[in-house]
């Protein structure tokens, strides 16, 4: 959840409102793919509720995603086919945004565009340190703790009016699509 708070923080309120005026809201049903590899993506997936399993071609799942991870967002920055399958674990539900939506904002908001990206960055740069992260043995209870403690440790005032903006905006993200 702690991932949303950051990646809506980059976001103001007309672009939440407009979020909620394009997406849609997609409930996934248990083992139904939301991502199959190398199957063209037309839409960026923010997940609502449930979970999901990050896999690969032998099956093999290497993730778990929950609500407020955004999905998808690979493939539409790099406009190339996703490279594993994504499918429920549980009822699950995600607000769809169509790329052509995106790219008409960002046509027509250019602020938008460059939060879009910041927000981007950061989730991706997240993803790739919890890969690191688990490629380098680290127990995950001494994970969580450190997490916690660097969290506590260094989060700053401006971080933190992001975060309580954001957990507003997701809270009402939620509601729309309830």
């Amino acid at each position: 959840m702690r991932k949303v708070l950051n990646i809506l923080g980059y976001f103001n309120d007309e672009d939440i409102a407009w979020m909620t005026q394009v997406g849609t809201k997609q409930k996934i049903l248990p083992e139904q793919y939301l991502i199959k590899k190398r199957e063209r993506l037309t839409s960026i997936y923010l997940v609502l509720d449930g979970m999901f399993s990050v896999e690969l071609k032998s099956g093999l799942s290497i993730a778990k995603v929950k609500s407020g991870e955004v999905l998808g967002e690979m493939s539409f920055v790099e406009e190339d086919l996703p490279s594993v399958d994504v499918k429920a674990d549980k009822p699950s539900s995600v607000i769809c945004i169509d790329h052509e939506f995106m790219l008409e904002r960002f046509d027509q908001v250019p602020g938008f565009k460059a939060r879009f990206y910041n927000a981007m960055c950061l989730c991706l740069s997240s993803r790739l340190r919890a890969v690191t992260r688990q490629l380098s043995n680290k127990q995950e209870d001494d994970l969580e703790s450190n997490d916690l403690n660097v969290l506590d440790s260094n989060i700053d005032n401006a971080t933190l009016r992001r975060v309580q903006i954001a957990g507003e905006r997701f809270n009402r993200l939620l509601s729309h699509f309830s």
